[in-house]
């Protein structure tokens, strides 16, 4: 069998080799041709077609050391995917070996611990759904079929970031196959540099088959805002969020959208597709604290239309789900933190926004005041935190034939906010990683060089490369 090397050339693969290494897994091994082949290979973002050779489906740990070992000890391009969620495609190698984790979704919930161990193939509705049962929640994204393994090692941005901070703050240990095959445990006791590094370094250091998280009580009711106001008052609505944010306490974390109504329910027909914009955020206190927090929110201007309200926890975790199937949209999304969030960046996302060439393309504005500022940059690898916006531009399409314009024009429009930010982007939404090593080396900003060195430690062949990849020093 031809098989991708690290390196980007072609090798042939001794097929005794490879049926011994298939006999050798508990789980399924597909290749082209065998029936589920092309569904294991469906990722959410519909702009990539890669054909691994081989696709892993692990379900113990075993399955995963034997195939990091396989495919260390012959050259093999090895992808690692859990829900399937890289907007960049990382998590497929063309002509490689993919490690598909999601049979790998055991969730087992401690509630007088209040902690949660989570398989690394899980998804965070999966995660929701079994916390839940007690009253409890991990902070996590705001899709509920993103994975639990991409989100937290690149950081994970959701809910109830300014009450509890971010994926990786409240994660408590991991279990973790580094490239020399060994099984490892890493927490703030133990594997100390590993654990530092897990947290918001990508998938450069392994595979992490356990994610232990520490759980908060949360719901099963929270106060949803979701007020939704014409763009031709874009200013007047966008400028009073601001400066309503400026005083809001932790337990409320906030987004600002600009986008088009979607076309469909609950929306009135007659409001569908127009431009607009929407405050979306979650109250996680009592829900009476929650309705008097947010009444301003639904009073600054004439409303096109209101999502707020109760809300059960898991439902507000999905309300941002996709109507439409894995790989049906085509996506490019790209983020910059802002340092600041005055006139001249509401003019220019105003602008922007108006220009736009599809409906599918809105703009989003994260306010990151709260606990996940409060984190000391070297605490953990994601680095620096005390920027107070994102914005991202999440570009998608249907008609691959605008892929290549939509593409330069988010990218062109993302540009314009470079004189307000700080050079960072959120690594999980960076486009194509067109910039390479320059842009994770200005993200990771003072934490670069010991990241490198822990990489040298762990994956000195850089093993594990299809990610937000750091060089081993």
């Amino acid at each position: 069998m031809k098989m991708a090397t690290l390196e980007g050339s072609r090798k042939t693969v001794d097929d005794a080799l490879i049926k011994a290494f298939i006999n050798s897994i508990q789980g399924e091994v597909l290749s082209e041709g065998d029936p589920g082949y092309n569904e294991a290979r469906v990722i959410y973002n519909g702009m990539f077609d890669i054909k691994p050779a081989l696709i892993v489906r692990t379900i113990t740990v075993d399955d995963v050391v034997k195939t990091v070992n396989f495919a260390r000890d012959n050259n093999i391009l090895l992808a690692v995917k859990g829900g399937g969620h890289s907007v960049a495609g990382k998590c497929l190698s063309e002509g490689g070996i993919t490690i598909d984790l999601r049979p790998m979704n055991e969730i087992q919930v401690d509630p007088k611990a209040r902690t949660a161990r989570v398989g690394g193939g899980t998804l965070l509705g999966e995660m929701d759904k079994a916390t839940q049962v007690y009253g409890l929640a991990a902070p996590a994204g705001t899709v509920s079929d993103t994975g639990v393994a991409g989100l937290t090692l690149g950081a994970g941005f959701g809910w109830l970031r300014a009450k509890y901070g971010l994926s990786i703050d409240n994660l408590l240990s991991v279990d973790i196959v580094t490239a020399d095959g060994q099984f490892r445990h890493a927490s703030e006791g133990e594997n100390e540099d590993l654990f530092w590094a897990v947290r918001g370094g990508s998938g450069n250091f392994g595979i992490v088959t356990t994610f232990e998280f520490r759980l908060h009580p949360v719901g099963p009711e929270l106060m949803f805002s979701g007020p939704m106001y014409p763009a031709e008052n874009a200013k007047t609505i966008i400028t009073q969020w601001r400066d309503f944010m400026t005083d809001a306490p932790d337990e409320y974390s906030s987004l600002l959208i600009l986008m088009n109504v979607p076309e469909l329910d609950p929306f009135p027909k007659e409001i569908q597709g127009r431009a607009a914009i929407m405050l979306a955020g979650v109250h996680c206190g009592p829900l009476e604290d929650g309705e008097c927090f947010v009444k301003p929110l639904r009073e600054m201007g004439e409303l096109l239309f209101d999502l707020s309200g109760p809300k059960k926890y898991t439902e507000i975790q999905s309300m941002f789900d996709s109507p439409l199937p894995q790989g049906a949209m085509i996506c490019y999304f790209t983020s910059l933190y802002l340092e600041t969030f005055d006139n001249d960046v509401v003019d220019t996302l105003i602008k922007s926004f108006g220009e736009r060439p599809a409906k599918l393309i809105p703009f989003l504005v994260e306010d990151l005041r709260g606990a996940s500022m409060r984190v000391p940059a070297d605490k953990t690898a994601f680095g620096d935190r005390s920027v107070p916006y994102r914005a991202e531009l999440n570009s998608a399409w249907l008609d691959p034939k605008e892929s290549e314009s939509n593409i330069a024009w988010t990218r062109e429009n993302m540009d314009k906010f470079k004189p307000f930010s700080s050079g960072r982007t959120y690594l999980n939404h960076s486009g194509l990683n067109e910039e390479g090593e320059s842009l994770v080396k200005r993200t990771y900003g003072a934490n670069y060089e010991r990241l490198r060195q822990i990489k040298k430690r762990y994956d000195p062949g850089n093993l594990f490369r299809l990610n937000q990849n750091i060089s081993p020093a």
